[in-house]
């Protein structure tokens, strides 16, 4: 004890050797064991990743930017487990998304978006886009669910959301209003009206919001961060996507020699974009659209191509696509390129071929509207009498009339070409 008072240790070091000779040291090691963990430190998620819809989700997302109200998501993702801390390396976590996909088909993995829910939470309101799920996304992601929890460990206050999982895309959270009371009744129909068809073509694993991994349900490979960033494995899966996704269901039997089609677009590279078009650039399109036309048209039969056919210099495409091509004004095409409307009979009925929809008597076959009014222009609408061939709705083939009267006399309403 000399030692102490005779001043050659310093004050931390006499108050270290009370906690130890009192035993306070022991005391604390034990309550850092048993600290109380961090939200924070849950801080990664799977979700599916939005590719080809994207750019329409930041479009919505733009409507609500005017109001101070809502705290808005960067983009919308559908979250299939949320926060999270993982008990085996992040490599492990996506090794088993890859290995319960086995058990599925990626063709399957489909979901629609289908207008907004608003709910209450614990910590405010949420506006989310509704998802539909498939069956096979539904199931997929429970499976994905119950093979995770063996190896993570979920956020408590999460885990209830995690077993009842609310398939949605949060638009904005936290917001301290009821959206339903802020917004304008325009918006709210707008965001009511949104119908969108997707699939999920990335599974991506999260750490602290940025990517640590992703799965591609088309071509079954993980990607590393980078990877799930670059152009190139984006092309292969757009690749993957149009080969599988974009198939044609229609027999090739009893062709007729008259053609419909509408909104090509060729050499806008915005459409991309605005239509979630399966494509990195624009040649790459270009070049998809002239194949798709050529493997079914013959050159002698006849194309009716209902507006925006190309912004510019339509000649260079009109001279490597097969067929006479009768083209109709749309509102991107150069003046002048043809009438604005058409009236052709086809055996005991009459269709009016116009870029606009239009209400007339007879059925009109139309485009400009493209994929992003499904609801009111699907492909086929047996009330309104209306058919919209848009390349977006018709996997980017020209459309046969003789197709066309088959399924008008089925007596059916189409979302798409079959």
């Amino acid at each position: 004890m000399d030692l102490i008072f005779n001043g050659s240790l310093r004050l931390r070091e006499l108050l270290d050797f009370l906690k130890t000779f009192l035993g306070l040291g022991r005391e604390t090691k034990s309550r850092e064991v048993l600290r109380k963990p961090s939200r924070r430190e849950y801080n990664y998620i799977l979700e599916i990743r939005p590719i080809l819809e994207k750019y329409k989700l930041k479009s919505l997302m733009r409507e609500l930017r005017s109001y101070p109200e809502f705290q808005l998501h960067r983009v919308p993702h559908i979250t299939l487990v949320y926060n999270f801390k993982p008990r085996v390396e992040d490599y492990k976590i996506i090794r088993a998304v890859a290995d319960v996909s086995k058990n599925y088909d990626g063709d399957q993995f489909h979901f629609f978006y289908d207008g907004v829910e608003v709910k209450k939470g614990g910590r405010g309101y949420i506006i989310a886009l509704r998802i539909i799920p498939s069956e096979e996304l539904k199931s997929f992601r429970d499976e994905v669910y119950k093979v995770l929890k063996a190896v993570i460990v979920q956020r408590p206050d999460v885990e209830k959301y995690n077993d009842n999982l609310w398939f949605h895309a949060a638009l904005s959270f936290r917001s301290h209003k009821n959206p339903e009371d802020v917004l304008p009744r325009e918006l709210l129909t707008k965001l009511n009206n949104f119908f969108f068809k997707s699939t999920a073509m990335r599974i991506t694993l999260l750490h602290k919001g940025k990517i640590r991994y992703e799965y591609d349900t088309l071509t079954s490979k993980i990607l590393s961060r980078s990877e799930a960033l670059s152009k190139e494995e984006l092309r292969t899966t757009y690749f993957e996507y149009r080969k599988r996704m974009l198939k044609l269901g229609l027999s090739r039997v009893e062709l007729d020699n008259v053609w419909l089609t509408a909104d090509h677009h060729f050499g806008h590279a915005n459409i991309i974009k605005y239509s979630a078009r399966p494509f990195t650039n624009v040649m790459e399109m270009n070049e998809f659209l002239i194949e798709r036309w050529n493997e079914l048209v013959s050159p002698n039969d006849k194309v009716f191509v209902l507006g925006d056919f190309s912004f510019s210099n339509p000649e260079n495409y009109l001279r490597r696509l097969k067929g006479k091509k009768i083209l109709i004004q749309g509102n991107h095409d150069p003046p002048g390129i043809g009438p604005e409307s058409l009236e052709i009979s086809y055996e005991r009925g009459k269709f009016v071929l116009s870029h606009y929809p239009l209400n007339v008597a007879e059925w009109n076959v139309h485009g400009h509207v493209h994929n992003n009014k499904l609801k009111e222009y699907p492909f086929l609408n047996r009330q309104t009498k209306k058919i919209n061939v848009g390349v977006d709705l018709t996997k980017f083939y020209p459309v046969n009339l003789r197709w066309i009267i088959e399924l008008v006399e089925s007596g059916n309403s189409y979302l798409f070409m079959p």
